[in-house]
């Protein structure tokens, strides 16, 4: 049993002529009928009687046209779902990231992307350590991630998304913020206390990984679960925090210094299941959006 030859019934059903059905379907009347004649075969019953040029449905027709009806109906719904995925009319995007880009650099482009294609459900969630939103993505619970790099996960695509530079976030007090004082290299840093994440000491951590390319291992004197909270431990007097710039906004009692050339980077990556592109219409529109949008951000701040 095909779905078109449920179209034909159901139209010679309603116009109760073979001939006015055909036309309606845009196929010739004997084309009709032989398909008819299939579907009678195919059921093993007689679905119409014929009483000169009209026909009539007969007991076994009327059951069957209520069930074609609701088949068709159906085809029509999920053609309709189908349509709207691809036209970004409906459909769901889920997202991974790190607090600190989940914070600061995606609402922006969120909400412009909400705003273009209201009919798109979007979760977004934030964890650490990077690993563990590339574990989520590789997965299949999430359609995207915002990680740093490394984030040596298998089963991953990346696509860088921008490099930003480190500073470092200082108390008002200490001598890296007395006016004239020079610029530090960041190998300059290694007597000093630093506020940490908690998830950052190991390699991974582009932040660990730059101090031990300086040659030596940051001595950590307590942790936050964010660059918020960093910060505000920075201005108690607790240490002093290396952080990206998207991260930075000191409190009163808080400074920013630059470091030296070369100063350290991180990079943060869109990252999708392994693949050329991400598996939904949503998430594949949703990558070129903020990859415009992060081309403009770091123009900006370049």
């Amino acid at each position: 049993m095909e779905l078109f030859q449920l179209r034909y019934f159901v139209a010679a059903a309603a116009q109760g002529n073979f001939t006015r059905a055909a036309e309606s379907a845009h196929i010739s009347q004997p084309s009709l009928s032989l398909q008819i004649a299939n579907l009678e075969r195919e059921v093993g019953a007689a679905l119409f009687t014929r009483h000169g040029r009209s026909v009539r449905l007969t007991d076994a027709g009327r059951t069957l046209r209520e069930y074609a009806e609701r088949i068709l109906a159906e085809e029509r719904e999920a053609l309709r779902a189908v349509r709207g995925v691809v036209g970004l009319e409906s459909g769901r995007l889920s997202l991974y990231t790190l607090p600190t880009p989940g914070q600061n650099l995606l609402p922006p482009t969120l909400a412009r992307f909400r705003r273009d294609y209201p009919g798109i459900e979007i979760t977004l969630h934030e964890t650490v350590p990077a690993r563990a939103v590339g574990e989520a993505v590789a997965a299949g619970r999430a359609d995207l991630g915002v990680v740093h790099l490394p984030c040596p996960v298998p089963g991953l695509t990346f696509r860088d998304l921008f490099t930003e530079e480190l500073a470092l976030v200082v108390p008002m007090d200490h001598p890296l913020a007395l006016a004239g004082a020079a610029a530090p290299a960041l190998a300059d840093l290694a007597t000093e206390d630093f506020v940490w994440v908690p998830e950052g000491a190991t390699p991974e951590h582009p932040f660990f990984a730059a101090c031990m390319a300086a040659g030596f291992t940051p001595r950590i004197a307590c942790v936050s679960g964010s660059a918020t909270g960093m910060q505000s431990l920075v201005a108690a007097g607790l240490g002093i925090a290396l952080l990206p710039r998207l991260a930075i906004h000191p409190p009163e009692g808080a400074t920013v210094v630059e470091l030296a050339p070369p100063r350290p980077t991180r990079t943060l990556a869109m990252i999708w299941p392994v693949g050329a592109a991400p598996r939904t219409h949503a998430a594949r529109a949703f990558l070129e959006r903020i990859t415009r949008d992060l081309e403009g951000y770091q123009n900006a701040a370049s």
